[in-house]
């Protein structure tokens, strides 16, 4: 009996390394809206476990320090650089000035992931406050998140319907300012 021709054994090894390359990609789970909201309650459960930062809670820095996994290595990258340029600069405010993740001041002491939106290759999450067991009427904060390497992650915050109204953006205009002269630096918020 004589062996395959080559054709079909060409043929044969394509559909064995694609369907290798295939099994070894991370799908999107399932139900991608309730993995997607998931993801993001849990992060903000994680993030304010007691309220607040002064009632125990986490803060931005905390998640450049413990959650880099959960950020884009874009968004991780220029946060980091961010909290840095802070931390030079004690006696002027050189970065953000509230906290982003929140994209507050004075924090509610939960924050509810609900209506889940798809942008491109990933999603909008719309979070509201609620604060003194009052949800909040309007969205707080609309985190986008793509689902990549088999994982959810963060990729921009946005805080209202402006263009320039996210985290990217923010974090752009600042390190922009802090290449100005000193003294002409500005805070953004």
């Amino acid at each position: 009996m004589k062996g395959p021709k080559p054709l079909v054994s060409l043929c044969l090894g394509f559909i064995l390394t694609a369907s290798c390359l295939v099994a070894g990609q991370a799908a999107k789970p399932a139900n991608t809206e309730a993995s997607c909201r998931s993801f993001v309650q849990a992060f903000y459960t994680w993030y304010l476990p007691k309220g607040s930062r002064s009632a125990g809670g986490r803060s931005w820095k905390d998640v450049v320090r413990y959650k880099s996994a959960t950020f884009s290595p874009e968004l991780f990258r220029q946060l980091k650089e961010d909290y840095a340029a802070s931390a030079k600069n004690k006696d002027e405010i050189v970065g953000l000035d509230f906290d982003p993740i929140l994209n507050s001041q004075d924090p509610c002491s939960r924050y509810v992931a609900e209506k889940v939106t798809a942008k491109g290759d990933g999603y909008l999450v719309e979070v509201f406050g609620v604060c003194e067991g009052k949800k909040s009427k309007t969205v707080d904060i609309t985190p986008e998140v793509v689902f990549k390497d088999g994982q959810w992650m963060f990729v921009n915050f946005h805080y209202g319907t402006g263009k320039d109204e996210n985290l990217l953006s923010i974090l752009k205009q600042l390190r922009d300012d802090r290449a100005k002269k000193p003294g002409q630096q500005e805070s953004v918020r």
